[in-house]
């Protein structure tokens, strides 16, 4: 990967080369540098995406500078002891301690207890354990889905071909063409009773793959008290999501 150079700072960057692009821009997130430039773009001469860079230095430095502070704010705040990360509808406690350990160990008993390599420090030792406890959160909540699941398709006397979990950015679950049932395994966060209509919810679609009467019979039979969770996840997705 190439790198742009600023004093004694070394900065990684990748170009994109986009056709019909008609501008120029660098694009800074925590997960690193991107040039973006239009198909063609030379890389030397005084349009050259070297000079490019060259003048853009100053500016790319101080950028990640501050999305480095701020992106470190966040997950101090998330992640280091003290802070609070919710699971199956209840806020509970971090506890982060450096331990002797070859990476980063997740238990939970009233609280969250992490232990951390000692060589980790700073943003990587937060990240890492972010990383961790999502890797936690979602171990549990495939476990969750396939047991609720399981015992759903029982009382509906259906098959899924699966249950996995799905990172959609604009639903709680759905049912894939193959007959897998896909549930976002943020859900793990809610009360266990909205995760179990979200799966049940999927599973009566094995039934009726619309929402007609007929559908909302099949999940009453097997969840006959669907409308109090819906309201329930309802709730908690407008006042209590966050990871």
């Amino acid at each position: 990967m190439p790198v742009l150079t600023v004093g004694a700072t070394q900065i990684p960057y990748q170009v994109r080369y986009v056709a019909g692009a008609t501008r120029r821009r660098i694009v800074v997130t925590p997960e690193g540098v991107e040039v973006i430039v239009p198909a063609g773009t030379p890389l030397e001469g005084s349009d050259g995406l070297a000079g490019y860079l060259h003048r853009k230095r100053r500016w790319v430095f101080d950028a990640v500078r501050e999305i480095e502070q701020k992106h470190q704010r966040l997950l101090t705040q998330r992640y280091a002891s003290g802070a609070k990360l919710q699971y199956r509808g209840r806020w509970l406690m971090l506890d982060v301690r450096t331990a002797d350990v070859g990476a980063v160990a997740v238990a939970c008993r009233s609280k969250f207890h992490v232990a951390v390599p000692r060589a980790l420090e700073g943003t990587a030792r937060l990240g890492a354990v972010r990383e961790a406890l999502h890797d936690w959160l979602k171990t549990r909540a495939l476990s969750d889905v396939r047991r609720m699941g399981r015992r759903h398709q029982s009382a509906l006397g259906v098959q899924a071909r699966d249950f996995r979990l799905s990172y959609s950015n604009s639903r709680w679950g759905s049912l894939a063409r193959s007959g897998t049932v896909l549930v976002h395994w943020r859900l793990v966060q809610a009360p266990v009773a909205a995760l179990e209509y979200v799966v049940a919810h999927e599973v009566a679609h094995l039934v009726h793959r619309h929402h007609g009467p007929e559908f909302w019979a099949a999940l009453s039979r097997t969840l006959p008290d669907w409308a109090e969770r819906k309201a329930m996840l309802e709730a908690w997705e407008r006042d209590h999501r966050a990871v």
